[in-house]
Protein backbone atom coordinates (compact mmCIF):
# COMPACT_ATOMS: atom_id res chain seq x y z
CA UNK A 1 0.00 0.00 0.00
CA UNK A 2 1.31 3.47 -0.97
CA UNK A 3 1.39 6.13 1.25
CA UNK A 4 -1.94 8.81 0.96
CA UNK A 5 -0.17 12.38 0.12
CA UNK A 6 -2.45 15.08 2.08
CA UNK A 7 -3.54 18.48 0.80
CA UNK A 8 -1.36 20.32 2.84
CA UNK A 9 2.02 18.23 2.33
CA UNK A 10 1.22 18.82 -1.30
CA UNK A 11 0.88 22.88 -0.84
CA UNK A 12 4.30 22.53 1.76
CA UNK A 13 5.89 20.94 -1.14
CA UNK A 14 4.94 23.29 -3.76
CA UNK A 15 5.90 26.25 -1.43
CA UNK A 16 9.41 25.05 -0.91
CA UNK A 17 9.89 24.51 -4.93
CA UNK A 18 9.04 27.45 -5.18
CA UNK A 19 10.57 29.40 -3.44
CA UNK A 20 13.77 27.34 -3.36
CA UNK A 21 13.68 27.13 -7.67
CA UNK A 22 12.10 29.98 -8.79
CA UNK A 23 12.74 32.83 -6.15
CA UNK A 24 9.25 33.06 -4.88
CA UNK A 25 9.18 34.71 -1.31
CA UNK A 26 6.63 32.57 0.91
CA UNK A 27 2.80 32.52 0.75
CA UNK A 28 1.88 36.32 0.99
CA UNK A 29 -1.75 34.48 2.87
CA UNK A 30 -1.01 30.33 3.19
CA UNK A 31 -4.58 29.15 3.35
CA UNK A 32 -6.45 26.13 5.44
CA UNK A 33 -8.48 23.26 3.94
CA UNK A 34 -11.46 25.25 5.33
CA UNK A 35 -10.76 29.00 4.05
CA UNK A 36 -11.59 30.26 0.72
CA UNK A 37 -9.38 31.37 -1.91
CA UNK A 38 -6.55 30.19 -3.28
CA UNK A 39 -4.10 27.59 -1.49
CA UNK A 40 -0.99 29.11 -2.30
CA UNK A 41 -0.28 32.96 -3.21
CA UNK A 42 3.33 34.06 -3.90
CA UNK A 43 5.17 37.02 -5.11
CA UNK A 44 8.83 36.53 -6.86
CA UNK A 45 11.20 38.01 -5.03
CA UNK A 46 12.33 40.71 -8.00
CA UNK A 47 9.44 41.14 -9.87
CA UNK A 48 5.52 42.19 -9.60
CA UNK A 49 4.74 38.84 -11.18
CA UNK A 50 2.50 36.13 -8.30
CA UNK A 51 2.08 32.70 -8.19
CA UNK A 52 -1.01 30.94 -7.37
CA UNK A 53 -1.67 27.53 -6.98
CA UNK A 54 -4.48 25.33 -6.30
CA UNK A 55 -3.43 21.82 -4.41
CA UNK A 56 -5.22 18.76 -4.09
CA UNK A 57 -4.76 15.28 -2.33
CA UNK A 58 -5.17 12.13 -2.55
CA UNK A 59 -8.15 10.79 -1.52
CA UNK A 60 -8.91 8.72 1.78
CA UNK A 61 -8.74 5.22 1.99
CA UNK A 62 -12.52 4.77 2.46
CA UNK A 63 -13.48 6.12 -0.71
CA UNK A 64 -14.88 3.87 -3.10
CA UNK A 65 -13.83 4.91 -6.13
CA UNK A 66 -10.04 6.56 -6.01
CA UNK A 67 -10.10 6.90 -9.98
CA UNK A 68 -13.21 8.94 -9.63
CA UNK A 69 -12.31 11.09 -6.87
CA UNK A 70 -9.19 11.75 -8.82
CA UNK A 71 -10.91 12.88 -11.94
CA UNK A 72 -13.38 14.52 -9.77
CA UNK A 73 -10.63 16.53 -7.88
CA UNK A 74 -8.60 17.03 -11.35
CA UNK A 75 -12.13 18.89 -12.34
CA UNK A 76 -12.12 20.94 -9.22
CA UNK A 77 -8.81 22.20 -9.39
CA UNK A 78 -9.45 23.55 -12.67
CA UNK A 79 -12.33 25.32 -11.91
CA UNK A 80 -11.22 26.40 -9.25
CA UNK A 81 -7.92 28.08 -10.20
CA UNK A 82 -9.99 29.44 -13.47
CA UNK A 83 -12.21 31.55 -10.98
CA UNK A 84 -9.40 32.91 -9.66
CA UNK A 85 -7.43 33.97 -12.64
CA UNK A 86 -7.19 37.97 -13.15
CA UNK A 87 -7.14 40.11 -16.02
CA UNK A 88 -5.11 42.97 -14.97
CA UNK A 89 -1.61 43.28 -15.09
CA UNK A 90 -0.59 41.83 -18.36
CA UNK A 91 3.01 42.70 -17.98
CA UNK A 92 5.22 39.67 -19.63
CA UNK A 93 7.22 41.48 -17.03
CA UNK A 94 5.05 41.40 -14.10
CA UNK A 95 1.37 39.54 -13.58
CA UNK A 96 -0.04 36.32 -12.87
CA UNK A 97 1.10 32.97 -13.26
CA UNK A 98 -1.32 30.09 -12.39
CA UNK A 99 -0.27 26.23 -11.00
CA UNK A 100 -2.50 23.03 -10.12
CA UNK A 101 -1.13 20.55 -8.06
CA UNK A 102 -1.32 17.19 -7.31
CA UNK A 103 0.36 14.01 -5.99
CA UNK A 104 2.08 11.93 -7.89
CA UNK A 105 -0.81 9.22 -8.36
CA UNK A 106 -2.59 11.84 -10.43
CA UNK A 107 0.12 12.07 -12.76
CA UNK A 108 -0.61 10.26 -15.75
CA UNK A 109 -4.67 11.21 -15.70
CA UNK A 110 -3.60 14.59 -15.32
CA UNK A 111 -1.01 14.94 -17.84
CA UNK A 112 -2.87 13.24 -20.49
CA UNK A 113 -6.55 15.18 -19.93
CA UNK A 114 -5.45 18.69 -19.60
CA UNK A 115 -4.25 19.88 -23.30
CA UNK A 116 -1.15 21.48 -23.56
CA UNK A 117 -2.72 24.65 -25.53
CA UNK A 118 -4.90 25.33 -22.62
CA UNK A 119 -2.04 25.66 -19.99
CA UNK A 120 -0.39 28.05 -22.72
CA UNK A 121 -3.18 30.34 -22.90
CA UNK A 122 -3.66 30.42 -19.49
CA UNK A 123 -0.02 30.86 -18.42
CA UNK A 124 -0.95 27.32 -16.12
CA UNK A 125 1.84 25.17 -14.60
CA UNK A 126 0.79 21.63 -13.60
CA UNK A 127 3.11 20.67 -10.41
CA UNK A 128 3.30 17.19 -9.67
CA UNK A 129 4.52 15.90 -5.95
CA UNK A 130 5.87 12.51 -4.91
CA UNK A 131 6.42 10.83 -1.73
CA UNK A 132 9.48 12.56 -1.03
CA UNK A 133 8.01 15.96 -1.41
CA UNK A 134 10.20 16.67 -4.40
CA UNK A 135 8.24 18.26 -7.21
CA UNK A 136 7.83 17.59 -11.02
CA UNK A 137 7.02 20.69 -12.84
CA UNK A 138 5.01 20.76 -16.24
CA UNK A 139 5.04 23.96 -18.59
CA UNK A 140 2.85 24.11 -21.81
CA UNK A 141 6.04 23.08 -23.48
CA UNK A 142 6.46 19.64 -21.35
CA UNK A 143 2.87 18.88 -21.75
CA UNK A 144 3.29 19.58 -25.02
CA UNK A 145 6.05 16.84 -25.88
CA UNK A 146 4.41 14.60 -23.71
CA UNK A 147 0.55 14.82 -25.47
CA UNK A 148 2.50 14.74 -29.25
CA UNK A 149 4.26 11.49 -28.30
CA UNK A 150 1.29 9.58 -27.02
Amino acid sequence: MTKLLSEPFIQKAVINYLSENKSFTKPIKPTGLREHGVDIKMKHKNYGSYYLVECKGDPSESVKSPEGSRNSCMNSALGQIITRMHTERKSPYGGYSYGIAFPHSFKKRVLQKIPYYVCRKLKLTIFIVNIKGEVEEYNYTKLKTIQDNK
